[in-house]
């Protein structure tokens, strides 16, 4: 009789291991894809921050264009390409534009900072500065 029992048995360990096994399958699976999708968005988040300091630097050197230490102010609309190691591959375009207002002379730099142009991972962050002429 015990016998008997144990043969009927015999058949739901095999079950259940096939059961583990698809289900330990489908927990790698999902995985596999949280880490592509983590991988995925720090490289979006390099990108987006070399733009960014991209888009910076344009800023500062149309800045040290407007305020020379020595020489003429320009006010003009520039791009330049960064060929530093870190934002190699950036480009900055900067707008410059000059106002007054209450006899004192301002001006507006827009600058905007691109990576990885025409690639699949690519990235702008533009910045805004004014800048009070104090002379």
């Amino acid at each position: 009789m015990r016998y008997s029992f144990s043969n009927k048995q015999s058949g739901i360990s095999l079950a259940i291991l096939l059961f583990i096994i698809v289900i330990l399958a489908l927990l790698s699976a999902a995985l596999v894809r949280i880490n592509s999708q983590s991988v995925i968005s720090n490289a979006h988040q390099v990108i987006a921050t070399r733009a960014f300091f991209a888009a910076e630097s344009g800023a500062n050197f149309q800045a040290m264009r407007i305020f020379p230490l020595s020489g003429v102010s320009i006010c003009a609309n520039q791009n330049y390409s960064i060929t530093s190691q870190g934002l190699a591959g950036c480009v900055a375009q900067t707008q410059c534009s000059s106002f007054n207002v209450d006899g004192r002379n301002y001006f507006q730099v827009i600058s905007q900072g691109q990576c990885n142009i025409d690639q699949d991972f690519q990235a702008t962050r533009t910045i805004e500065l004014r800048l009070q002429d104090l002379n």
